[in-house]
């Protein structure tokens, strides 16, 4: 994942002048159901990104129900879904959250913003000749303007989800994966690039073993999550 400064942004729209902090006109938020006691984690100062790979979205009966609840109480401004295979459930799950706006890639990469402090300028997939490579999960590109205040922000999201398993083939499809999302970070200096989703890897692996080194070894390249990558406690692979 690629960490990006914030940065006060004085000319991004008309938009960015008439919001306040939180938003006056910030929508309402209605979970479903109240099951669990889980913490808010929007601090409105500052943009809240939230990665989930859903696990073959949905997975019973109940999972929209599940998955509402828990972005209602997180609230993140953007969630970045991976494994999103019906499409019918996603737009039930979208309807059941009118303050954010939903958007799908088609293969299993989807996002969501609240719309009270995120605008979504575009999205599109990259990588149109090199489905191989990233198992056809072509990555989802989502540029944006975040904006609480006088905070501000615009952003490209790439979200993605790289090929598994630990066979050698997988390997190569992974490396060559993080080899082309190094060159287009390379190839965009002056542009806030986050890459978030399922590397399905490990970022600590030594230079032999390790899949994702195009872009652990970049200095263009810094992983938020490097501070807790050897605790075990917060492992979200295998």
């Amino acid at each position: 994942m690629k960490y990006c400064n914030i940065i006060l942004f004085l000319t991004l729209s008309s938009w960015v002048f008439m919001q306040e902090c939180p938003p006056s006109d910030t929508l309402s938020i209605d979970p479903i159901q109240n099951m669990w006691n889980i913490p808010m984690e929007n601090n409105w100062d500052e943009i809240e990104v939230m990665t989930w790979n859903i696990k073959n979205f949905p997975i019973s009966n109940n999972t929209i129900n599940y998955v509402n609840e828990i972005i209602t109480d997180i609230l993140p401004d953007v969630i970045a879904f991976q494994e999103i295979n019906n499409s019918s459930a996603f737009n039930t799950l979208a309807n059941s959250i009118p303050a954010y706006e939903f958007i799908s890639s088609g293969s299993g990469l989807a996002l969501a913003a609240r719309s009270d402090v995120v605008e979504i300028t575009s999205w599109s997939t990259l990588f149109p000749g090199n489905g191989y490579e990233f198992a056809w999960r072509y990555p989802l590109l989502v540029e944006l303007n975040w904006l609480c205040g006088a905070n501000a922000i615009s952003l490209q999201i790439i979200n993605i989800h790289l090929k598994c398993c630990s066979d050698g083939d997988s390997f190569d499809r992974r490396y060559a994966s993080c080899a082309l999302l190094s060159d287009y970070i390379n190839e965009n200096p002056n542009v806030n690039i986050i890459i978030l989703g399922d590397y399905n890897d490990e970022i600590t692996d030594s230079q032999n073993n390790n899949s994702l080194w195009p872009l652990v070894s970049d200095d263009a390249v810094a992983f938020a999550t490097e501070p807790i990558a050897d605790i075990d406690y917060y492992a979200s692979y295998p």
